[in-house]
């Protein structure tokens, strides 16, 4: 199954006023200092806050998730603006700042602007609109001058264009308190911003109010889970209209400002892209569905191709780009076992094959050119991103910029990567990390899912805090999940087929339940693992997975998801949309139940035997899609126990949600996997109602 696909038709259509939520509460981000040259950490332990509060270019909190750059140059090449976002636990809310870099080293970094709200991420699904809670990634752009930046701002509810000079003026908003921005981007003579805005949304809520009054029909506008009303139609008309901000009078908007809003900074790689002597470079897909390889493809003035016959010319490709006055081409892409590594190469066309001038387990992405480097962040297992400037003639790199200084003086678990093997040759990796100063023997082990590229704050989703699990005493096996099963399936021709060659037979479920169990396996055979306290966590296909597991394996002594559940009821609670959906996946109609069918993942089909201890940390927006589970656990008395939280989404984006995760997290796996609870006081009836739940488990399974 596609649980992606399942969250976007899930979480499709929460009221516009609400998607574009605010915290509750206002960060005290005047006292921040993000271009401190010291560090405040360590040597110490690291704790929830340290990575919680992590400062980062753009997206706080989550994986790397490709796409565009989170910053700007400037025209002359010399400057750098990001706005740095950091989390802080004290008012639940978020703290931006626009900082000022030097690529040259010549000044320091400066800060130009602080402070705003969270800026939610949302687009338009199925009709709707729609957000999975992650950040929208704000980046600041500079004029074409050079001399001004504009960026984001969210202040007392609203999203406005703010606009910054290099030359030390204060800040300022430059459109009306009533609107949020949609899209933006410099206009045409660079003195003035071009943005458009939503319209209508107010009518269209009155609308469906109206409506109400004589009943509303069951439609493709009903999400259940979400609330028991029509969503908000999206997408909402668009206003557009101009910001000046140079001196002289106002200009009026023209075809070219309009077609500035067109240029996304996220260029698909389909994008022909041209070099000198009229040459162009893109990559196209081998075959007709959304996983496809890519391959780059070259064509000259005259119209003739040149072709890249070399292995490295075809792949999973992250960026390309023309350099040295166009003759040469440089691209980004992933490789090795498992796509396991980030490599850069090198080509000029028509005069050899690709020469690869970097490779590294780190993950290197938003890459922008700047004379012959690529200015990139880059992030490890063990190091939060940076920015970075890697050569474009020898992949030699320089840190321009570390948001999060001092963090490497804090003690943290050993990091070491492996790879193997699942039942149906598939290559699989995983990052294991070992406690702090571990000198051997078996440790209870917790595989965390579904990625592990990058830092390793808490799997996808980020809610299982890997190093903090670690410090407690864990060994940790962080697995980036195998190729899903219908890429080795030849002569798929559509999306439809792929995801259905997946769903069959529940193919790729089992090939990553074999992954799971084969770097489990690995760890028992080394002696790391104890094999009667090893644990599962997840979100998304992730819980899918875990899912998944428990069904088939009783070798779990507990287990953690963030999201439930796929199964026979999900039409029911999910609506009219997910019944297209789901069919389109391979899934049956919900009436009659197939038995069969849903037999080796449901969980509620499954209750009587799922006697691992699991719990269940769901956003509120995904409770209603997990509670025909939870009811069928209950019933059977099995040991399972939920929370939820209010105002989250597919990811949690709210900082004292993240820090009760993670505690409660922590908290069960050192009850049930090390029988150690936590004496604080506030926390009595948790461990009362855990105490029950392994009392009446234990009855359960007494002779």
């Amino acid at each position: 199954m596609s649980s992606d696909r399942f969250r976007r038709a899930a979480l499709a259509a929460f009221a516009f006023t609400l998607i574009l939520a605010a915290p509750a509460a206002r960060a005290a981000c005047e006292s921040w200092d993000p271009v401190s040259s010291t560090g405040a950490y360590g040597p110490r332990p690291i704790t929830a806050r340290d990575l919680i509060e992590l400062v980062n270019f753009g997206r706080p909190d989550i994986e790397p998730l490709g796409g565009p750059s989170a910053f700007d140059i400037s025209p002359d090449g010399r400057w750098i603006a990001t706005v740095l976002q950091r989390a802080e636990l004290a008012t639940n809310g978020f703290c931006q700042a626009l900082v000022l870099i030097d690529r040259l080293h010549r000044a320091p970094p400066r800060v130009l602007d602080r402070g705003g709200d969270f800026l939610l991420s949302t687009y338009v699904e199925a009709g709707h609109y729609d957000s999975n809670g992650v950040p929208l990634l704000n980046k600041a752009r500079f004029s074409p001058d050079g001399r001004t930046i504009g960026y984001l701002k969210r202040v007392d509810g609203r999203t406005r264009l703010w606009v910054a000079s290099l030359d030390g003026r204060p800040a300022r908003a430059v459109t009306p308190t009533a609107i949020d921005i949609a899209r933006w981007a410099w206009g045409s003579t660079g003195t003035a911003l071009v943005y458009t805005f939503r319209q209508g949304g107010d009518e269209a809520a009155a609308a469906i109010e109206r409506e109400g009054l004589s009943g509303w029909h069951f439609d493709r506008r009903m999400v259940p889970m979400l609330g028991i009303r029509p969503q908000i139609p999206a997408p909402l008309p668009e206003g557009i209209a101009m910001a000046h901000v140079g001196d002289g009078d106002a200009l009026r908007l023209s075809a070219a400002d309009r077609a500035a809003l067109g240029d996304d900074d996220d260029i698909s790689l389909a994008q022909h892209r041209a070099g000198a002597n009229g040459q162009v470079a893109w990559a196209a897909r081998l075959h007709n569905y959304a996983f496809s390889p890519l391959r780059i493809e070259m064509r000259r003035a005259n119209g003739s191709a040149i072709r890249c016959a070399a292995s490295a010319c075809t792949g999973r490709m992250l960026g390309l780009w023309w350099t040295e006055n166009g003759r040469t081409l440089v691209f980004l892409r992933l490789e090795g076992w498992n796509d396991r590594f980030t490599a850069l190469y090198r080509w000029s066309p028509g005069t050899g094959q690709p020469r690869r001038i970097l490779e590294t387990d780190d993950v290197i992405e938003g890459c922008t050119p700047a004379d012959e480097e690529l200015i990139c962040t880059r992030q490890g297992a063990s190091q939060p991103p940076r920015l970075v400037a890697i050569k474009v003639t020898s992949g030699e790199q320089q840190i321009v910029f570390d948001p999060n200084p001092g963090f490497a003086n804090l003690v943290l678990g050993r990091v070491e990567r492996l790879g193997w093997t699942n039942d149906v040759r598939r290559e699989v990796y995983g990052d294991l990390v070992l406690p702090p100063g571990y000198r051997g023997g078996p440790l209870p082990t917790i595989v965390v899912l579904y990625r592990s590229r990058g830092f390793l704050r808490g799997g996808t989703g980020n809610d299982y805090p890997i190093q903090l699990f670690a410090d407690r005493g864990f060994a940790v096996l962080s697995i980036d999940r195998p190729a899903l099963f219908a890429q080795g399936v030849p002569s798929i021709g559509s999306d439809d087929a792929f995801w259905q060659a997946n769903t069959r037979d529940w193919a790729d479920r089992r090939s990553v339940d074999s992954a799971i169990q084969s770097g489990l396996d690995l760890l028992v055979s080394r002696g790391i693992a104890d094999p009667s306290r090893l644990a599962l966590t997840g979100l998304s296909d992730g819980s899918s997975s875990v899912r998944f597991a428990l069904i088939q394996s009783r070798r779990y002594a507990a287990a953690a998801i963030s999201t439930c559940c796929v199964d026979e009821s999900s039409d029911e609670v999910v609506g009219p949309y997910w019944v297209t959906e789901s069919a389109k996946l391979g899934y049956p109609p919900a009436a009659p139940v197939d038995e069969k069918f849903w037999l080796p993942y449901s969980m509620a089909l499954n209750a009587p035997k799922m006697t691992t201890p699991l719990l269940m940390q769901l956003a509120d927006s995904e409770l209603l899609v997990a509670l025909h589970t939870y009811t069928a656990l209950k019933a059977a008395k099995q040991p399972v126990d939920l929370y939820f939280y209010p105002g989250e989404f597919h990811f949690k984006w709210q900082p004292a949600h993240r820090q009760a995760v993670y505690e409660r997290n922590l908290d069960w796996f050192s009850f049930w996997l090390q029988g150690r609870e936590d004496p604080a006081p506030a926390k009595a009836e948790q461990y009362l109602r855990w105490r029950a739940l392994r009392d009446r488990s234990s009855v359960e399974r007494s002779p």
